[in-house]
């Protein structure tokens, strides 16, 4: 057994825990961090929109403070159930947590951020806030470089490939974490624990629980399934008695898209208003399109009761001719509208698209110049998916569509061929809920008294979102609430320890 001592052991490697430990260690507290994988970060590596209230950085440019009315909006979208200290406490941190970063983060790197709306605040504008990128390739990566460079400046001990798989109690608080590394066991004495565990999402037990058709659906792959999610937080919380608030679990699961890749070519096509969607079973099952009418992380919650999750966009030629012709006369609708259709190139152009495609012999996507034969290639029925098609052309001749309800302003009848499809597959945001904590990101027990020593931070805390019927509502996106956590878990637990 290697033994270690510290005053604060970090279990989780991911933004919130790094973000913790380097707060901690500033203070002059001895940090060691256990990640189970074979990379720092996380999750935030690939994070890339966060929302900052009330930072310098805000003030200095005079962006008007928005985090009062920004409160009271989100506590009645959770119908007040969550803790409005808490609330107030992580939203105004990701203000104090920007501050703090910006005071080790490079001048390059803070030359990049440019003040932009929260890339989701669709069709309402929300609070102006710092952000690298609006969608892809964002401020995380940058945030886990700098934050992890501030660890090693200040000493944290970072353990890669060293998995905690139990912790030591006395007297009701964590006095060790016991680890799996590379040299053989570990085990960290400590005064005080950070549990940023992640999330549970690759434990199949739990999920089918919360979720059931989640695990026999065909899912994305991303950074929210990092098979380092497998709860291993669960067992160990409730061996130091914590409250893991059950009612807190959920995934938030989204869809259909792009089977191909959200950034395939043929992925603004999926957001046409004028195309149709099928299930596996080649029938329609919603008014089209689904987002941004619904929330884009909630429609999964629809197609999760479809055969494994999948579907199929349908256009035809006709259609396609139509939606270019209007994408290019459409005024722009602003740069921070992850649906605004940008003007599509030529029907030739889109043709020679899917052929790319077919030529790799792909079956997520097809062309035919009939339905049957392009139900064939597709793999569905090829009778079922003429007859979805007549009944809907049918809808569009009469002006009304009285099976779904779909708006007759994105009616178009698919009458000439060729005729395309795209299939759409379920995503995940992740798997979220865990132990309660209260505005200090201190671990509560179920009676109501807190855990000492014990702070959660990141998916695995609970405070911050409520379910309802399985769907999340929340007051923070998950990397400002990882960021906003870890500081502030960081930030008591040196209160605790000095």
């Amino acid at each position: 057994m290697i033994e270690k001592n510290c005053d604060l052991v970090v279990l989780g490697g991911g933004g919130s825990g790094l973000v913790a430990a380097a707060r901690a260690a500033e203070a002059g507290l001895k940090v060691v961090v256990l990640e189970k994988a074979k990379f720092l970060g996380g999750g935030m590596l690939c994070a890339s929109t966060m929302r900052t209230f009330r930072s310098q950085w805000q003030a200095e440019r005079d962006i008007p403070d928005q985090s009062n009315a920004f409160i009271r909006q989100m506590m009645d979208l959770t119908m007040w159930q969550l803790d409005p200290e808490l609330v107030r406490n992580a939203v105004l941190g990701t203000g104090a947590f920007f501050d703090w970063y910006s005071s080790f983060e490079t001048p390059e790197v803070l030359a990049k951020y440019e003040p932009r709306p929260y890339v989701f605040d669709i069709p309402v504008r929300g609070q102006v806030g710092p952000q690298i990128d609006n969608f892809h390739n964002g401020s995380g990566r940058y945030i886990m470089q700098a934050v992890i460079r501030r660890c090693q400046e200040l000493g944290v001990e970072l353990l890669t490939q060293t998995p905690v798989k139990d912790v030591e109690v006395e007297n009701g608080r964590i006095v060790a974490a016991i680890a799996d590394s590379p040299e053989g066991d570990v085990r960290v004495a400590c005064r005080a624990c950070v549990m940023a565990c992640g999330s549970w999402i690759n434990n199949k037990a739990v999920v089918d629980e919360v979720l059931p058709g989640f695990n026999e659906a065909e899912v994305e792959k991303n950074a929210h399934r990092n098979p380092a999610y497998t709860g291993d937080g669960l067992p160990l919380a409730e061996k130091v008695g914590a409250f893991v608030d059950r009612k807190s679990f959920c995934l938030r699961i989204m869809g259909p898209i792009c089977a191909l890749g959200d950034r395939c070519d043929l992925d603004v096509l999926t957001h046409l208003d004028s195309a149709i969607l099928v299930d596996l079973n080649a029938r329609r099952f919603v008014a089209e399109p689904m987002a941004p009418r619904i929330d884009p992380f909630d429609t999964g919650h629809i197609l999760i009761h479809h055969p494994k999750g999948r579907t199929f966009f349908l256009y035809s030629a006709n259609l396609l001719r139509q939606a270019i012709e209007s994408t290019r006369s459409n005024a722009e609708k602003g740069d921070f509208d992850i649906f605004a259709m940008p003007p599509l190139p030529d029907l030739e152009e889109i043709d020679a698209m899917f052929q790319k495609y077919l030529d790799r012999g792909s079956h997520d996507l097809g062309r035919a110049d009939s339905w049957e034969e392009l139900a064939e290639y597709i793999g569905l029925d090829p009778a079922a998916l003429r007859a979805t098609v007549e009944e809907y052309n049918a809808s569009c001749a009469a002006g009304e569509d009285w099976r779904f309800f779909k708006d007759p302003a994105h009616m178009v009848p698919l009458t000439e061929g060729p005729f395309y499809a795209i299939g759409g597959a379920l995503s995940t945001d992740g798997a979220f809920g865990g132990v309660r904590v209260n505005p200090e990101m201190q671990a509560y027990r179920p009676d109501g008294t807190l855990v000492e020593g014990l702070y959660v931070t990141g998916d695995f805390a609970s405070g911050r979102h409520i379910v309802m019927d399985g769907v999340k509502k929340q007051v923070l996106n998950d990397m400002s609430w990882a960021l906003s956590s870890g500081f502030l878990a960081g930030t008591a637990a040196v209160k605790a320890l000095s």
